[in-house]
């Protein structure tokens, strides 16, 4: 069954403005911006502005420690070396098509393309880089992960749980006292974790319409922008007072004001803050080519929603966390047996998923998922996990098959999500 491709960004990806009216060349600044270029950029990275898609935002995602706080995690152990297997693989996979906005194409006319605006993708096979290419981005430059982001706030959960902390069942108020009496007071940490709280937190194109919305709000805030009066507000007190819209646990509505009540509670179960928790529980065990950038709002809140960044070959090893391959990229499992359960049982959620948001996802990729599951976008009935995020992002994982791939790009609407289960699946049969 083929569906046809709606618009990427009123679908799940976080924005308030206009497309972009074309694509940018990234191929133009693969290798860096001029003086100029970046005296003008810097000076225009505000909220509306970046989600234009053009060439701030572009310079923007790879350049969001110039104009944000941020917390820096270091890579503390030897990097791993990855084994290659680039003889045959490179053509067989750049001869894969997927039906997407741009017609039914190749993986390289979509790579190529220059509405696509792909600036690096990767491809891991068993632990093995059977593709790499970077048209728009230098390899060793760190690039904004977007929403794909949003599973290390659900890790911290996981290892938390793990660990007999706090269970799936437990309510938020249970380790966040300041949001007793709230609507998200009474939801429980499953979920947060499946966004289905009932709350007015949801990102959608009437939301971002309005001005007044919790989630243009709690943007807003992340940019250090005033709503009214001139009062910058924070996150944490704009989600206090979110309102119900009907019972928890029915519709999957996808928010980052969510993910970020996952940040708070890592945050008071743990003690620290979530850059440290996470740089402690995750990274420090990753055998890493650079630091991962944890970037902050004004008050110090991490934004693990989205506004996080590293090198793409370091995407692909955070994906490769999450299957039996990770000791070939980390010196501890960080992500368990019974955390990688939890997450591919996702059986539970298919019904909200149907009532909400999966009616927007489906489209996006090309094949209907069984459901969403705890911060992951798309999860499939072969384990296939997907995770995208604004601008062209993404992440998927096959665990069994030690499948990986990872993207980066600037385009409004981003073909390579189509090519995610092809690409899986010729790896697969081969």
């Amino acid at each position: 069954m083929r569906f046809k491709l709606v618009n990427t960004l009123s679908l799940f990806f976080i924005t308030a403005a206009p497309l972009a009216t074309a694509a940018v060349d990234v191929t133009k600044t693969r290798d860096g911006y001029t003086l100029e270029q970046s005296q003008t950029y810097s000076s225009a990275t505000g909220y509306k502005e970046l989600l234009g898609g053009d060439s701030v935002t572009s310079w923007w995602a790879e350049n969001i420690s110039r104009t944000m706080l941020t917390a820096v995690l270091p890579n503390r152990l030897p990097a791993s070396t990855f084994e290659t297997d680039l003889d045959e693989w490179p053509l067989k996979l750049e001869a894969v098509t997927a039906d997407t906005h741009l017609g039914e194409i190749t993986l390289s006319e979509a790579i190529n393309d220059p509405r696509a605006a792909v600036k690096a993708m990767i491809i891991l096979h068993k632990g093995k880089v059977v593709f790499e290419t970077y048209p728009g981005l230098h390899p060793a430059n760190s690039h904004l992960w977007a929403s794909v982001a949003k599973p290390t706030a659900a890790l911290l959960i996981e290892q938390l749980i793990d660990e007999g902390k706090l269970n799936d069942s437990d309510r938020v108020d249970t380790y966040l006292p300041d949001f007793a009496g709230t609507a998200l007071g009474e939801t429980t940490v499953q979920q947060l974790l499946d966004m289905v709280p009932g709350s007015d937190t949801h990102d959608s194109p009437s939301t971002r319409r309005d001005p007044d919305s919790v989630a243009t709000r709690y943007y807003r805030a992340e940019f250090d922008e005033a709503y009214k009066d001139g009062k910058v507000e924070t996150v944490r007190e704009i989600l206090q007072g979110a309102g119900r819209t009907g019972p928890a646990g029915e519709r999957f509505e996808y928010s980052s004001g969510i993910t970020q009540m996952l940040v708070f509670i890592a945050e008071a179960v743990t003690n620290q803050s979530w850059s440290d928790a996470f740089d402690e529980r995750v990274w420090s065990h990753v055998r890493a080519d650079g630091a991962l950038q944890v970037h902050l709002a004004p008050d110090g809140m991490a934004m693990a929603h989205g506004i996080v960044s590293s090198r793409l070959r370091d995407l692909a090893r955070y994906g490769l966390l999450y299957t039996p391959y990770w000791s070939q990229v980390a010196d501890k499992q960080v992500v368990s047996d019974a955390a990688m359960a939890r997450i591919v049982n996702a059986e539970h959620n298919r019904e909200a998923y149907a009532k909400g948001d999966g009616q927007r996802f489906t489209p996006l990729l090309g094949e209907a998922p069984v459901a969403n599951s705890r911060q992951w976008d798309a999860i499939y009935a072969d384990g296939g996990m997907f995770k995208g995020g604004l601008f062209g992002q993404g992440l998927y994982v096959s665990p069994e098959e030690g499948i990986v791939i990872a993207y980066y790009s600037t385009a409004p609407a981003s073909p390579l999500h189509r090519f995610v289960r092809p690409l899986s699946k010729a790896l697969t049969q081969e």
